[in-house]
């Protein structure tokens, strides 16, 4: 489907705010709950979310960054995650965050292989 959107316009909140704004409270709940509910720490929550963002191209996803309780991710984390066969093990990319983007990946590639 293609949808024009018009000249000045955001076209997420174009979609969702003017032409189905009631598909933008349900995403916006399920996001939230996401957000709220998850038991992964904000390093870990970041690389798989990021490397799903990367794999799809969603650019509001790549561009966007979780803060929790006012903490965000470094600038070049998503570097990081992109790399995360090469990039090093080390306090700044430990094992979890690692294994939290290659779960992600191979979720979105060969979801029948995890």
């Amino acid at each position: 489907m293609i949808i024009d959107i018009p000249e000045g316009q955001e076209p997420i909140g174009y979609v969702w705010g003017d032409m189905v704004p009631e598909i933008g409270t349900a995403a916006a709940n399920f996001s939230l709950s996401v957000y709220a509910h998850t038991t992964l720490g904000l390093r870990e929550f970041e690389a798989a979310r990021l490397r799903i963002a990367q794999i799809n191209g969603c650019g509001f996803c790549l561009d966007w960054r979780t803060d929790r309780d006012g903490e965000k991710v470094e600038e070049g984390f998503d570097e990081l995650v992109g790399a995360w066969r090469t990039t090093e093990v080390s306090e700044a990319f430990d094992e979890r965050t690692r294994l939290a983007a290659e779960y992600a990946e191979r979720y979105a590639l060969d979801h029948h292989g995890l």
